[in-house]
Order: structure tokens, then sequence, then C-alpha cells
């Protein structure tokens, strides 16, 4: 038998409840055993330097990171290796950018569906030197660190790995906005590229040649002609949005 607290909190009003709805409910919880006790915790996390509180507030600071500023604009090439014809894609952000607005960025500009593990990297002189993800395991976090403090140091290419798709990385200029075709928005811009994204499932580079070549199983979900644009044609970037890097990471919250 589940406890009638835990049923009652499964059937928590959703956050645009009207006000005599959250009402019933916190009534309803306060006559509950334990009700009482337990909104005094919650009150307790949510007061300063409470765990919700604290976790509030380091989303916010987060969030406010993402606020682009930068009059400058990157200028990016990248590449999805090995592909042959070659995929890629050219695009541009403002200067001041984390490595989290260019993951969005490259996520909408190849197709990718941003449902699988991914990081930077950065080498040098054959080395593997650092790795910025969303993953506390890894050297860095790329949500609060900036392209710029790399390129700073000569620092102009690096790779991205998307599951095992492997993307290289060059910034190929710095311009201020609205020349070379960048926009003056603090968005990111695609400005051209050529070739598909490959389909998610497909296996990495060995499956997505076979898909290429008509003999993955993952051909029967599409038609000749849909199968024939992907060998021959490039998408209609006009059709292609970007997503704000704030909204993405405030979903994965």
């Amino acid at each position: 038998m589940t406890d009638p607290l835990d049923d009652l909190l499964a059937q928590m009003p959703s956050p645009d409840a009207s006000e005599s709805e959250i009402e019933s409910f916190m009534a309803k919880v306060m006559a509950t055993p334990g009700g009482p006790e337990l909104i005094k915790d919650f009150a307790r996390k949510i007061t300063a330097g409470g765990s919700l509180d604290t976790m509030l507030k380091e989303e916010k600071a987060q969030l406010e990171a993402l606020s682009l500023k930068s009059p400058d604009r990157f200028i990016f090439r990248i590449e999805l290796t090995g592909t042959n014809p070659l995929i890629w894609r050219r695009l541009s952000l403002p200067v001041d950018a984390s490595y989290f607005h260019l993951h969005c960025a490259l996520q909408d500009a190849f197709g990718w569906q941003d449902s699988r593990l991914h990081h930077f990297e950065v080498w040098e002189d054959g080395q593997h030197e650092l790795t910025f993800s969303l993953s506390g395991d890894d050297d860095y976090c790329e949500v609060g660190n900036h392209i710029a403090d790399l390129f700073r140091e000569n620092v102009t290419g690096f790779r991205y790995l998307y599951q095992n798709w492997l993307h290289r990385i060059v910034i190929e200029e710095v311009v201020p906005a609205g020349e070379k075709d960048t926009s003056t928005d603090f968005t990111p811009h695609l400005h051209d590229g050529s070739g598909h994204g490959p389909p998610e499932d497909c296996d990495g580079l060995p499956g997505y040649k076979q898909f290429l070549n008509g003999t993955h199983p993952l051909c029967q979900n599409y038609t000749p002609e849909v199968l024939q644009e992907f060998c021959s044609g490039t998408p209609d970037f006009s059709e292609i949005s970007f997503r704000q890097a704030s909204a993405v990471l405030r979903k994965r919250s």
C-alpha cells in the first residue's frame, strides 16, 4: 500500500494551476499525516542558504552567464570528419560565446537531436590537453568557459565529439558584427555548408556509409527520393532555426 502523502504529492498541481487549486492542494497536504512536517522542511530548503535556494541561485548564475554582448564575431568552419562528400558548416557566434553556445549551434546546424553525450577536446602537438563538457567528470564545464580564452592563447582549432561523430572545428576569422555576412543579433548565424547531417541512429561513420549505399536497416524508413537527397543534396539552410542556449540549459535542469 502506498503512503497517502506520496499519493497526494503525485497529484501536485501544474505550474499554471489557479490560485484556488493550489490552496485546495495545500489544505489537503496540511490535513494529511506528515504533511505539516513536509511543508516545514520544504520551507527550510527554500529560505536563504537552503539547498533549494542554493541550487536556484546557481542555475540563475549559469543562465546569466549565457547572455551574449560582444560586438565581434567568431567565424567557425566545422567539418564532420570522414564523410565523403564532406559534410561541413560555416557559422558565426559572438566572441563571448561559451562552448555550450557552440554545442547548441552545432546541434541545430547539422540537424542532430541533442540526445547523446558530447564534449569538446583541445589537442596540442598531438596530445590531448583539455576537455569541456556538461559533465562534472571532465576538466571544465562548457557552460561557464569561453572559446575566447583559448583563442587568446593562439588555439584556433579543436574537436567536438557527439556520440561517435567527430567534428573538426577551426576559427577562421574574428570580425566586427555585420561584416563578412555575420549577424548583428546575438544569435548563431549559418553562412553556408554542404551535405545533410547523417541520421543519428545509423551507428557512426561505417553505418552512414551503409546508409548511403542503401544497405543499412534504417533505409527502410526513407523513400528512395529522400535517400537520394541525402546522397547528393544540400539542406535548405533557410529552414534551420537556432535555439537559445539558455532555453536549452533550462530544459536540461
